[in-house]
């Protein structure tokens, strides 16, 4: 009996070391679970990046551990993570804080880190929910960390330590060169700062330019189409381009030699020009309704020579005027007092007594009045552009000097005086003047 109480005794003790034991484990699993540690539960939302995070991730504020991740489960795109924070803490932080999911180093693990806002609304408490941090740059550089992780594993870690050892070693000792640079490279661009307004207008101004060039690109394709033909049709005719080539030169090489045998020639005849080409001046006035009135009378002609008729011939009807009395010595010589300049006269009709606009020419003799004035005679002075230069009075241009000359041609050719043309004693009269003419 005294045995079997010794030996339950003993199995109880046993029973009993093996409960401390197994208790001792698990509150020491418990204690090292933080199951007994007083903290706030917070739940927080947020995108699938969430499933990176590793169990007891941790959970900071301004980089200060504030508690860690319990648990997180996954519901359709979103990631809900059960944070457990400290007390003394939980009463610091904000209740609309954000957060963001960033690693620790380039390859190491993500932790949480929460975001005070600008406006602090209350404080965090158990059942607490908030969110993760959606503005811009926090989407980007979550986006960043998403995207680097995929070439950072693709990266065999050996060749990416080799590579930031070969980039260690090229910087190892140039800290002050390369600060020196970057100096230099902020005087550049503070530089450009001052320029800025005028780099953006420049671009403004090269999208219009461009747009321009745009719209004309159809068009500028056609031109360049066009002289594509125009030069493949230069090329087929390139040797009759080198034969007028040739052609014109030595065409340029005869008229420089006849220029330069014939230089002091074209130059006095240019000069005997002045005076012909002055009296062409002076009747320019003149010239275009007179070829006009050339015009009309070789269709009022042939009417009055009866062309096309049985009989033809010219039938005039003569009348009596008042006569200009006999001549008068020291009175009725040939004398050129007329200072009128050529114009233009309207074409007299017939049947009508059409008297001569401002008289007949100044001669010198006496002059009859007109019997039928004509209140459409031109005045003096004829609008611009008919003025041309008054000419002189004297010797030069005469009726003395025109038949001067006419015996001078006359005898030269074997015409009589009154056969040669006036006009030619008129054009060769300034080349004649002041010179000594001998007749053989």
């Amino acid at each position: 009996m005294h045995n079997t109480a010794a030996v339950v005794r003993r199995r109880l003790l046993g029973l009993l070391f093996f409960a401390i034991v197994i208790g001792f484990v698990a509150v020491t699993l418990m204690q090292y679970n933080k199951v007994f540690t007083p903290v706030v539960k917070v739940d927080l939302i947020t995108d699938s990046a969430g499933n990176a995070l590793p169990k007891n991730a941790d959970v900071k504020v301004r980089g200060m551990l504030v508690g860690e991740v319990r648990s997180f489960e996954a519901s359709g795109d979103q990631v809900h993570l059960h944070l457990a924070i400290k007390p003394e803490d939980a009463k610091l932080i904000p209740a609309n804080a954000t957060a963001r999911l960033l690693p620790k180093t380039l390859f190491g693990e993500r932790y949480v880190s929460l975001q005070i806002p600008e406006s602090p609304k209350g404080t965090l408490s158990n059942g607490d929910t908030i969110y993760q941090d959606k503005s811009g740059n926090a989407v980007e550089l979550s986006q960043m960390f998403d995207n680097l992780l995929p070439i950072l594993q693709a990266v065999p870690p050996q060749d990416l330590a080799s590579t930031l050892g070969a980039i260690n070693q090229a910087l190892t000792g140039r800290g002050e060169k390369i600060g020196h640079a970057l100096d230099q490279l902020n005087t550049v661009v503070g530089r450009f700062d001052d320029q800025l307004p005028d780099i953006k207008a420049d671009l403004q101004g090269l999208a219009t330019f461009s747009q321009t060039y745009s719209k004309a690109a159809p068009d500028l394709v056609d031109a360049l189409d066009n002289l594509r033909t125009t030069s493949g049709t230069v090329v087929s005719k390139q040797n009759d381009i080198k034969a007028l080539m040739a052609s014109i030169t030595g065409t340029a090489a005869s008229t420089s030699d006849l220029l330069q045998v014939n230089h002091d020639t074209i130059i006095q005849v240019a000069a005997d020009l002045k005076d012909p080409l002055n009296v062409l001046a002076q009747a320019s006035p003149a010239f275009g309704c007179t070829f006009k009135d050339f015009a009309d009378v070789e269709k009022k002609a042939k009417s009055i020579v009866g062309y096309g008729n049985k009989y033809p011939g010219i039938r005039v009807s003569l009348e009596i005027v008042n006569p200009r009395g006999r001549y008068i010595p020291s009175q009725d010589e040939p004398r050129l007092f007329d200072t009128r300049i050529a114009k233009c006269y309207r074409t007299a009709q017939p049947g009508e007594k059409y008297p001569i606009p401002d008289g007949t020419l100044n001669d010198g003799s006496y002059q009859p009045p007109t019997r039928h004035p004509d209140p459409n005679a031109p005045t003096l002075f004829p609008p611009n552009p008919q003025y041309s230069l008054v000419p002189q009075v004297g010797y030069a241009g005469s009726q003395a000097e025109q038949k001067t000359l006419a015996g001078i041609y006359g005898a030269a050719t074997g015409t009589a005086p009154q056969d040669v043309p006036g006009w030619t004693t008129l054009m060769a009269a300034p080349a004649l003047r002041g010179n000594e003419v001998t007749v053989k």
